[in-house]
């Protein structure tokens, strides 16, 4: 399957502290992060245009600049050369800057098979209500498509990660790039035995995901956020942050705070454990573009019909499987806009 258009997390925000520089791989390209000393983050392509070194491999940041390791140019926030390492005048060169958005703890990089500007943008979602969130990541074997498709998969919520009675609470909903859906399901645990779980998901295009749980019963809730990262034709990262707290949203520095953050430390490595069981099915399977549905499956027709316009117009996601391998064209090299570019 080709690669889908949208926004896309390329770290968290507090791996990316002020002074920092970072490497990422994105749709099979490199890319450099780095924040200013006074905390603004930029996502660039890694090359120098003056002779072509890696910003990313012994660039550093002086100030609001990066600068060059190989002759020491630098260049401000824009991507303007602004000083060379000679004391001479700069030359009239500028970095290729891409369009990067840090929303929810996240740095996320806008990538457009044609190189277009972004169209639309992530919400702000309530994680001031919650305690510090608890991140995990892994790269596994799949596609973004895929990963968000398990959103609505009902079917196997019973077989694999061992719920009951699995239901929509809120039917599928699509409002442009806007998916949600509402399941409610049943879990056993011992000592507390049966209790209800409620979930609101919500899907911004096919990169980013995130969901509030609710256990009426004991008074718990949780945010859970999972980003999808293409890293190449084969792969992706999974980057997976979850928060739980008890009762209402809690005093930042009280009592109930401090247990809910006890509760986080203490669930979300479970939360971990169970998303990760599909890892497995994941990396194995192919991709049935006319798949056999059967009743209790979930809205799976309706949801690939929605993720259909995040493709280029000439790409069939729906194609069979064994003709949908191809990556697509390899993203040409953006030109530049002042606002950022684009992967």
């Amino acid at each position: 399957m080709p690669y889908p258009n949208g926004w896309f997390a390329v770290a968290l925000s507090r791996e990316l502290r002020p002074g920092m520089v970072l490497r990422r791989r994105i749709r099979g390209a490199e890319i450099v992060l780095y924040r200013t000393r006074s905390g603004l983050p930029r996502a660039i392509r890694p090359y120098c245009p003056h002779l072509g070194a890696h910003l990313g491999v012994g660039g550093r940041v002086d100030g609001e600049n990066i600068v060059c390791p190989f002759h020491s140019f630098a260049f401000d926030p824009d991507g303007i050369c602004v000083r060379t390492g000679y004391d001479t005048p700069p030359p009239k060169a500028r970095l290729d800057s891409l369009h990067l958005r840090e929303i929810n703890g996240l740095l996320m990089v806008w990538c457009h098979h044609a190189g277009a500007e972004p169209d639309w943008e992530l919400p702000a979602i309530p994680t001031s209500e919650f305690p510090t969130p608890i991140s995990f990541s892994q790269i596994i074997v799949d596609h973004p498509q895929e990963v968000v498709e398990n959103a609505v998969d009902l079917g196997h919520i019973a077989s694999v990660h061992r719920y009951r009675h699995a239901q929509v609470r809120e039917q599928m909903r699509v409002e442009g790039t806007r998916m949600s859906i509402g399941p409610a399901v049943q879990r056993s645990v011992p000592i507390l035995g049966t209790f209800d779980v409620d979930f609101d998901v919500e899907a911004h295009g096919l990169g980013y995901i995130y969901v509030q749980a609710r256990i009426p019963r004991v008074r718990m809730s949780a945010l859970v956020q999972m980003c999808a990262t293409p890293v190449d034709p084969t792969h992706v990262e999974i980057r997976f942050t979850a928060a739980s707290r008890i009762g209402r949203a809690p005093v930042r520095d009280g009592s109930p705070m401090r247990a809910s953050r006890a509760l986080t430390l203490a669930l979300a490595r479970s939360f971990w454990r169970d998303i990760r069981l599909d890892f497995p099915v994941w990396e194995n399977k192919i991709y049935v573009a006319r798949p056999r549905l059967a009743q209790g499956d979930g809205p799976i027709t309706a949801y690939r019909r929605w993720a259909a316009q995040f493709y280029p117009p000439t790409a069939d996601p729906s194609a069979p499987a064994l003709e949908s391998t191809s990556p697509g064209t390899p993203p040409a090299a953006a030109v530049h806009q002042p606002k950022g570019g684009t992967l």
